[in-house]
């Protein structure tokens, strides 16, 4: 079913749509915040291409994207530089943070920063990744399998064990 809008309804939908020069509200604040702490909220978060903190300049994205690329054959020092970016990478998405927290800011404001501290989860999150060694597709391949062989199993079994049962019943 259809519902034609009038004019009034329009208006009303209007009025309730969120200026981004508007002031954030503390509702919306909290949302922001509790959406940040939530797991897997990154998902689909675009990385910033680079983030300045303490007059440091990274260049995330590309080095995000270069480590993930070498993950499980990395050198010791790619690791500490890792190490490197994931400390500098969560200060920045602290200030961000504190920002959100602190701030009188606009709707617009706040959700640049909301989306700049997912893109910095998501690159924290992908970084501690590259550090862990590679599996190959037929590990992969092999451990369903295996899984597989075991589900199989456990039916058969149990439906093994029924039919003894109703036997003796």
């Amino acid at each position: 079913m259809k519902k034609i809008l009038r004019n009034d309804d329009t208006r009303i939908f209007q009025e309730k749509m969120v200026s981004v020069e508007e002031k954030l509200s503390d509702i919306e604040r909290q949302n922001y915040l509790i959406k940040l702490q939530k797991e897997f909220a990154f998902a689909g978060a675009v990385i910033p291409s680079e983030i300045v903190i303490e007059g440091r300049r990274l260049y995330l994205k590309k080095f995000v994207f270069e480590m993930s690329k070498k993950r499980g054959s990395l050198t010791s020092e790619e690791i500490s530089k890792i190490d490197e970016a994931i400390s500098i990478a969560r200060k920045k998405r602290k200030e961000i943070v504190d920002r959100l927290t602190r701030e009188d800011l606009t709707a617009g404001q706040a959700k640049e920063l909301y989306e700049n501290a997912l893109g910095i989860n998501r690159a924290i999150d992908t970084l501690y990744m590259a550090t862990e060694p590679k599996t190959s597709v037929d590990e992969e391949i092999k451990k369903a399998k295996i899984e597989e062989g075991r589900r199989w199993l456990n039916m058969i079994r149990k439906i093994y064990s029924r039919e003894e049962k109703r036997k003796r019943d």
